[in-house]
């Protein structure tokens, strides 16, 4: 079975929005744990941008993707 694509617009403590932010898997299963501190994620435009996991105040699932 294929890992789904899910997509986020993620809010950080700084007020600054990523929107469409696209991770195989859901956000908790990827990154829980104190062993991810930056999480790599790919923005709409394809660039990719390192989150500080600990600097996120929202992630809201927009979608998912098969």
């Amino acid at each position: 079975m294929a890992e789904k694509t899910h997509i986020y617009d993620i809010t950080m403590s700084n007020g600054e929005k990523f929107k469409d932010i696209r991770m195989k898997g859901s956000i908790s299963s990827n990154y829980s744990g104190v062993v991810n501190d930056f999480i790599p994620v790919e923005t709409l435009e394809g660039q990719t941008v390192e989150l500080g996991k600990y600097q996120m105040v929202k992630a809201e699932l927009v979608g998912i993707e098969e």
